[in-house]
């Protein structure tokens, strides 16, 4: 199952560009190649020239975007701040994470999915509010230190918190 995300930077304005990233969207995936290789404004920046991609490598070279790799014509979505983009996505329960470069540092926001018990055909989602991407992996790494498990999958649950 692939964990999807909007991949997006700041611009100098103020508005936000952004672009979508099919493959190994979660923190451990996507945010740990974000933090480490694309640390800058000009290397985020790099990232939405390249348009939608299917896979982030470390390298632009390295990835996967569906312009150069299918030769499909997609492009960048542009807002006109932080508030409207993720108005935007406020009802989107596919958009996994949320990835945001500003400030000179990567931000992530979490898609959370609430099933209550007493509905029966839809659930309530929202994304949380941005954290700070290095912060987001430092708590990843001390619930995998911990043993903090998924009771259903046996594995440290990062993504959807199901209540």
């Amino acid at each position: 199952m692939s964990k999807t995300s909007e991949i997006a930077i700041q611009n100098k304005d103020n508005s936000i560009s952004s672009i979508y990233c099919h493959w190994d969207s979660y923190i451990a995936g996507v945010g740990s190649i974000l933090n480490k290789h694309y640390g800058s404004y000009e290397l985020a920046l790099s990232i939405i020239e390249q348009n939608d991609c299917s896979s982030l490598g470390e390298t632009i070279e390295e990835s996967l975007f569906y312009n150069t790799w299918k030769d499909e014509n997609t492009k960048s979505k542009k807002f006109d701040n932080e508030y409207h983009f993720m108005e935007n996505f406020k009802d989107d329960i596919f958009a996994d994470y949320i990835y945001l470069f500003k400030n000179d540092r990567w931000y992530v926001s979490k898609n959370k999915i609430l099933l209550p018990e007493d509905n029966y055909f839809s659930c309530v989602g929202y994304k949380t509010k941005f954290k700070r991407l290095d912060i987001a992996l430092m708590e990843l790494e001390e619930e995998k230190l911990n043993g903090k498990k998924n009771s259903l999958t046996g594995q440290v649950e990062e993504d959807v918190i199901w209540v």
